[in-house]
C-alpha cells in the first residue's frame, strides 16, 4: 500500500491539470443532480409505507379528503356572530367558496357558514309547509315517544312547543337566510345557546369557521398551493364586522417547506463565512482557505448524488449541509497541515508522497469510522432519519476522496512551481496548547477510563428521564405570522387540530343501518365523556342528528337510521362528501382536539384503541388523520432513539478492532466517545432540557466526530512510536505536530453544526445547540483524555504491540524494560522523530 500511495501522490502532482479538468467535469455532472432534489415534509418522511398508521391515513384521505384549512371569522368589538351572518357577508363567503371549488385539483370540499345554515334550514322546513313533516320534525316527534322516562317526554314536549312558538313568530315567506331573525333562529336553541349541531362551524357567540378540506394524499407542493389559495380567497372577501384568520396544519408545513428551500442555504452560507474566518485567523499555512474549497466541492458532489439517488430533503436531511461542512472539512485540514509539516521539516525528498503514505490510510480509517457511525441511522424507524444516515455516509465518502485528491494535486503543483522554504518547524500556540491539554500524568489513564465508563452509564441511567419536545407547534418559527394565526385559532376556539375516525362496513352492510348509527352515537359520547380536556367536540352525520334531539331534562335518545339518512339527503354536497362515502360504505367522525403534546395524544389514542366500544359485526373503526400521524412519528422516534447511539458505538468499535487488529486499541479510541455521549445525556437531564426529536441523530454524529479525532491521534501516535519515540514523547510530538489541525478542524466542526442553532425553527435550533455542545465535548475528550490513556497503556506495550517492530517496541517501552527485557540498540533510522 505504501507504493500505491506514493504512486498516487506522484501522478496527482504531475497531472494536476488533468485532475482539475476531471474534477470540474464531475462537479458539473453531479451539480446537475442538485436540480433533482425534492423536498419532503409529509407523512412519507415520518412513517413507513408498511406501517398500519400510514396505510390507514392514506385510506382516510382517499375517503374524505386531506388536511383541513380553517378560516376563523371573529366578530369585531362586542358583536355577535348571528347578526354578522348578513346577506352581504354570506354572499362574500359564497364567492370565496366558489373560487376554492373551482380548483378540484387542490380542494376536496368547502363548508361555509351558509352551508351549515342551509342544511339546518332544509332540516326544519318541509315542502308542504308543515314543520312536523320536516326531517327535524319527524325526528323530534319520534324522540318524544322513544324517551325512556315520563319526565323526559314532558321536557321534550315543552321544548317542541317553545320551538314552534319561535318558529311561528316568523312568517313562512320570511323564513330564508336573508332574514336576520331566521338566521338567529337557526343558530340558537330555545335557551339562547348555540345549537350543538352547528358547533363545528359556529364555535361560540363571537366566532364562526369556514372549513376547507384540501385534496387527499396530495403532494407537498399541491398542499402548499391549496393553503395559499385559501388565504388568497379569504383575503379578497370583503366582510363587514368580521376579521378573518386563515390557518391550519398545511400552513405550518408550507412554512417549514419554504424554510427548507431557502433558510438552510442561508445557514450554510453563514457556516462557510465562520469557517473561513477560523481558517484565516488560526490556520497559519500557505493557501489557508484551500480546505474550505475542497469541502465545498465535496458537498456539491454529495447533494448532487442525493438528487440522482432520490434522497429527499426533509427536516433532518437538510441539516446535512452544515453538518457535512463542519465535520468533512477536518479531512482537508489534516491533509493540508500534514503537507505543510512535511515540507517545512524536509523529512523526505518528496513531502507530497510522504504525506500520502502516512496520512491517507489514516483518513480512510476515520472515513469508515464515520460511515459505520452513520450506518446506525439506517436502523432508525423514521424514514427521514434513515435518509439522513445515507446522505451523510455518501457525503463523507466523497469529501474524503476530495480531501485526498484535490490537496495532493493542488499543493503538489504549488510546491513544484513555488516551493515553501524549508525551516525549523514551530508547533505554534495551538500545538503547545494541545500538548498541555493532554499532559495529565500517565497514572491518570486508568482513572480516566473508569470515569468515562461512569459518565457513560450515568447518561444511560438518565436517558429514559429525558423529555422530548412533542408539541409540533413548538417546532416551527414562533415569531412567524403563521404560528401567531395558529395560536389565535387555538386560544379563541380551544382547538386547532382534529382527530378523524372512519367507520367502514363491508359491501354487504348498510352504512345507514341502525346498528351502525347506534355504534357511532355511543362511541362518540364515550370518548367525549372520558377525555373532556382532550376531545372537545365531535362532528359526524350521526351526532349532528343526535344533537337535534338533545333537550335539557330529557333522556338520551339515539337517532333513528331513517332520520340520519334523511339528514344526509338534505345536506349540501360538500357536507355529504365530508361526512359519508356511500361508495366505500364509510362514515367520518371528527373530534376537535384540545391543545396538548403528542405524548398526551399518544395516551388518548392508545386508550381509545384499547377501551372503545366495539363496532357491530362487519364494521371497523379506525382512528386516523394528522394527529395519528404525529403520534406515529413520536412512537417511531422513541422506539430506538437511544439504540441508534449504541449501535453507532458498536459498529465503530467493531470496525476499529478489525482494522487496528486490537480490541485494546479500539477501546482506547472509544473512551472519549463514551464521555461525550454520556455527558450529553447528563447535561440535558441536569438542566431539564427538552430535546428536539432531531436529537435522535445527534448520538451517531457525536460518535463520528469523536472517533475521527481519536483515530487520527492514535494513528499518529503509532507513527511516532515506530520512529523510536517512547510513549510520552510520541504523544507529545503527535499533539504538537497535529495540534493546529485538530483544534482548527474541531472549531470548524463545532461552527458548522452550531450555525444550525441560529435557525428560525426551534426543531433545528435545539438540534444545533445540543450537537455542537456534544462535538465540543468530544474534541476536549479526545485531546485531554486520550493522550494519558495512550501513555499509560503503551507503557505496557498494549497500544503499539503488533503495529511497530518488536525490537523497537522493547527498546522504547519502559514497562517492558522494567520487566528485565534487554534494551537493544535501536535499528538505524528509528532513533529519532525525524527519521522516515
Amino acid at each position: 500500500m505504501q507504493r500505491f500511495w506514493s504512486r498516487l501522490a506522484d501522478e496527482l502532482t504531475h497531472r494536476a491539470g488533468l485532475v482539475a479538468i476531471v474534477g470540474l467535469l464531475i462537479t458539473l455532472i453531479l451539480g446537475m443532480g442538485l436540480s433533482k432534489l425534492t423536498f419532503a415534509t409529509g407523512q412519507d418522511s415520518y412513517l413507513n409505507p408498511d406501517e398500519q398508521v400510514y396505510q390507514d391515513n392514506v385510506k382516510y384521505q382517499d375517503l374524505f379528503g386531506g388536511s383541513a384549512m380553517l378560516a376563523l371569522l371573529t366578530t369585531e368589538g362586542d358583536g355577535k356572530i348571528a347578526p354578522a351572518m348578513s346577506k352581504e357577508n354570506l354572499a362574500q363567503l359564497d364567492a370565496a367558496a366558489a373560487k376554492l371549488r373551482a380548483r378540484p385539483d387542490l380542494v376536496e370540499a368547502v363548508i361555509t357558514p351558509r352551508d351549515a345554515l342551509a342544511w339546518s334550514d332544509k332540516l326544519i322546513q318541509s315542502p308542504d309547509g308543515n314543520v312536523l313533516n320536516s326531517t327535524a320534525g319527524k325526528a323530534l316527534v319520534a324522540a318524544i315517544s322513544a324517551d325512556p322516562t315520563p319526565e323526559g317526554k314532558a321536557a321534550r314536549t315543552a321544548d317542541s312547543t317553545k320551538t314552534l312558538e319561535r318558529l311561528n313568530a316568523i312568517p313562512p315567506e320570511q323564513r330564508n337566510l336573508d332574514n336576520p331573525a331566521w338566521v338567529d333562529f337557526l343558530i340558537h336553541n330555545n335557551d339562547g345557546s348555540i345549537r350543538k349541531a352547528l358547533g363545528a362551524v359556529f364555535t361560540d357567540e363571537h366566532h364562526a369557521q369556514m372549513v376547507v378540506r384540501l385534496k387527499g394524499n396530495a403532494n407537498l407542493e399541491a398542499e402548499g398551493a391549496g393553503a395559499d389559495l385559501v388565504a388568497q380567497a379569504m383575503n379578497e372577501a370583503k366582510l363587514t364586522g368580521l376579521t378573518t384568520t386563515v390557518t391550519g396544519a398545511p400552513v405550518l408545513l408550507k412554512q417549514i417547506n419554504d424554510y427548507l428551500r431557502g433558510g438552510m442555504l442561508t445557514l450554510g452560507g453563514i457556516a462557510v463565512v465562520v469557517m473561513a474566518l477560523i481558517l484565516l485567523v488560526l490556520f497559519n499555512v500557505r493557501w489557508r482557505l484551500l480546505p474550505l474549497a475542497v469541502v465545498l466541492v465535496g458537498v456539491v458532489w454529495a447533494f448532487g448524488l442525493a438528487g440522482y439517488l432520490g434522497i429527499p430533503l426533509s427536516l433532518v436531511t437538510i441539516a446535512g449541509l452544515p453538518v457535512m461542512l463542519g465535520v468533512g472539512i477536518d479531512y482537508a485540514i489534516q491533509m493540508h497541515a500534514r503537507v505543510e509539516e512535511e515540507v517545512i521539516i524536509a523529512r523526505h525528498a518528496d513531502p507530497i508522497q510522504e504525506t500520502a503514505r502516512n496520512l491517507c490510510p489514516a483518513l480512510l480509517v476515520v472515513t469508515f469510522d464515520a460511515i459505520f457511525a452513520f450506518a446506525a441511522l439506517r436502523f432508525a424507524k423514521v424514514p427521514m432519519i434513515r435518509q439522513f444516515g445515507l446522505l451523510l455516509a455518501i457525503g463523507i465518502a466523497v469529501i474524503c476522496l476530495n480531501s485526498i485528491v484535490l490537496p495532493l494535486a493542488t499543493l503538489g503543483i504549488r510546491e513544484r512551481k513555488s516551493p515553501t522554504k524549508v525551516k525549523e518547524f514551530h508547533e505554534g500556540f495551538l500545538g503547545r496548547l494541545t500538548v498541555r491539554m493532554g499532559s495529565l500524568p500517565k497514572a491518570a489513564g486508568p482513572l480516566l477510563a473508569i470515569a468515562s465508563l461512569g459518565i457513560f452509564f450515568g447518561g444511560v441511567l438518565v436517558e429514559d428521564k429525558l423529555v422530548l419536545q412533542t408539541d409540533p407547534v413548538e417546532w416551527v418559527d414562533q415569531n412567524s405570522q403563521a404560528i401567531k394565526d395558529f395560536r389565535k385559532l387555538s386560544d379563541e376556539t380551544g382547538s386547532a387540530s382534529e382527530l378523524g375516525v372512519f367507520v367502514q362496513g363491508t359491501p354487504q352492510t348498510n352504512v345507514f343501518s341502525q346498528p351502525n348509527v347506534d355504534y357511532i352515537s355511543g362511541f362518540s359520547a364515550q370518548q367525549l365523556q372520558e377525555y373532556p380536556k382532550d376531545l372537545l367536540t365531535t362532528t359526524s352525520l350521526v351526532t349532528t342528528v343526535g344533537y337535534l334531539l338533545e333537550v335539557p331534562g330529557a333522556g338520551t335518545v339515539i337517532p333513528r337510521a331513517e332520520d340520519v339518512k334523511a339528514a344526509y339527503d338534505a345536506a349540501p354536497v360538500d357536507i355529504q362528501k365530508s361526512t359519508v362515502n356511500p361508495q366505500a360504505n364509510a362514515m367520518n367522525v371528527i373530534f376537535r382536539y384540545g391543545t396538548g403534546s403528542l405524548e398526551e395524544r399518544k395516551q388518548v389514542l392508545a386508550d381509545i384503541k384499547e377501551h372503545a366500544v366495539s363496532p357491530p359485526p362487519g364494521v371497523t373503526s379506525t382512528p386516523s388523520g394528522l394527529a395519528v400521524v404525529g403520534v406515529g412519528l413520536l412512537e417511531n422516534l422513541q422506539a430506538n432513539r437511544v439504540l441508534l447511539t449504541y449501535l453507532a458505538i458498536g459498529f465503530v468499535g467493531l470496525f476499529l478492532a478489525i482494522r487496528l487488529r486490537s480490541l485494546v486499541r479500539s477501546l482506547l479510541s472509544l473512551v472519549p466517545v463514551l464521555i461525550a455521549v454520556g455527558a450529553a445525556s447528563l447535561v440535558a437531564y441536569i438542566f431539564s432540557l427538552k430535546l428536539s426529536p432531531m436529537t435522535a441523530v445527534g448520538g451517531p454524529l457525536v460518535v463520528a466526530a469523536c472517533t475521527e479525532f481519536t483515530s487520527l491521534m492514535l494513528l499518529r501516535f503509532l507513527e511516532e512510536r515506530a520512529r523510536g519515540l517512547e510513549p510520552r514523547a510520541a504523544v507529545d510530538v503527535a499533539a504538537s505536530r497535529t495540534g493546529r489541525a485538530f483544534i482548527v478542524s474541531g472549531l470548524t466542526a463545532i461552527a458548522g453544526v452550531a450555525v444550525i442553532a441560529f435557525s428560525n425553527l426551534p426543531l433545528l435550533r435545539g438540534f444545533g445547540i445540543v450537537v455542537a455542545m456534544n462535538v465540543a465535548v468530544a474534541l476536549l475528550s479526545a485531546l485531554v483524555v486520550l493522550p494519558p490513556l495512550l501513555v499509560w497503556a503503551d507503557d505496557k506495550g498494549w497500544v503499539s504491540k503488533g503495529m511497530i517492530p518488536d525490537d523497537v517496541l522493547r527498546a522504547t517501552t519502559p514497562g517492558l524494560r522494567d520487566k528485565g527485557d534487554p534494551s537493544p540498540d535501536l535499528p538505524a533510522g528509528v532513533a529519532g522523530a525525524e527519521s522516515s
